[in-house]
């Protein structure tokens, strides 16, 4: 009898997007997320929040541009993120719908949850995926 093949567990990606214009030349903030759900009724809950999320990146101030990864049979999800500076980015963090999702979130993620900053030139953003996801496997904070 043949093996039988592993299903993959494909990634829904939400390409980069840009919203502002940057200055090749200068430095802005980088965030890596990664976000593993307890549960997979924790990906109905996700699903509702990122499109409330999503609205409010497409109208906040200092935001260079965003992309998000999920894996929703696997209860993963990740976002990329560069913003003109912290503030910018605090501010966005502070205001809702992002600063109430995060408080309802809490209990839904694992200890494995990561979130790591750090300085992007302007000539690399977008950032790539891949040194985003060692950034995030080499160490980070949770909240």
């Amino acid at each position: 009898m043949p093996a039988m093949a592993r299903p993959r567990i494909t990634l829904a990606e939400v390409a980069w997007k840009s919203f502002m214009e940057f200055d090749r030349q200068r430095e802005y903030l980088a965030l890596a997320t990664y976000l593993p759900r307890k549960s997979y009724w924790a990906i109905l809950s996700f699903i509702r929040q990122t499109r409330a999320i999503q609205s409010q990146l497409e109208s906040s101030n200092g935001l260079v541009g965003y992309s998000l990864r999920a894996q929703l049979l696997g209860k993963k999800s990740w976002t990329l993120s560069v913003w003109k500076d912290e503030a910018a980015l605090a501010e966005f963090v502070r205001k809702a719908p992002h600063a109430g999702t995060m408080k309802d979130l809490r209990p839904q993620l694992t200890d494995a949850r990561r979130f790591v900053r750090w300085k992007v030139a302007g000539s690399d953003v977008p950032p790539k995926w891949d040194d985003a996801l060692r950034r995030i496997g080499e160490g980070g904070s949770g909240p």
